[in-house]
């Protein structure tokens, strides 16, 4: 019995881990798009259509090669419309990143705040959220404090590379 419990745990561990990836993954996609919004260019509108329009086709393009690959590799061995609800969830957390820019967005489009304001308070939301993910990272490994500081400035430098690289090639 203890042996089927640990290998459910392990598995809602494992479905945790992965619904985590999915949000971290949009984190940094979305920290991409924000750093290459042009404020003097684009109006509040534009910037929350980038802004929702990346997530969602984020999302979107998450369940398809989802679907796609496990059709592929289980052919009719699982059901797939039990399947595809199934990564509708799991890739919900995806979603989760739209809320806070949105209302930053909503706030310039009624001119309660600018739109660089805006922008920059999301991106500033974003980069304590990896960082706060960051920190869980390193703690949980119960390494000593130097080398947690250490592992945590390579995560974020690892994430800024990445958006820097995209908006890099993107402009």
């Amino acid at each position: 019995m203890s042996t089927a419990k640990n290998t459910n745990s392990e598995m809602r561990k494992e479905y945790i881990a992965e619904l985590l990836k999915e949000r971290i993954y949009a984190t940094l996609a979305l920290l991409a798009v924000l750093i290459s919004i042009d404020t003097e260019h684009y109006t509040p509108l534009k910037a929350g259509y980038l802004i929702a329009g990346t997530i969602v086709s984020l999302w979107a393009a998450s369940i398809v090669a989802t679907l796609m690959s496990r059709r592929i590799i289980f052919r009719n061995a699982v059901d797939h419309q039990t399947d595809g609800e199934h990564q509708l969830r799991k890739h919900a957390p995806i979603l989760a990143t739209l809320p806070f820019p949105m209302m930053m967005i909503a706030l310039a489009i009624s001119n309660v705040i600018s739109l660089n304001i805006a922008v920059n308070i999301s991106i500033v939301s974003v980069l304590i959220l990896m960082m706060t993910w960051s920190i869980l990272s390193a703690r949980s490994l119960r390494i000593a404090k130097v080398p947690i500081l250490i592992l945590i400035a390579i995560e974020l430098a690892i994430g800024l590379a990445v958006v820097g690289f995209k908006v890099l090639i993107g402009h």
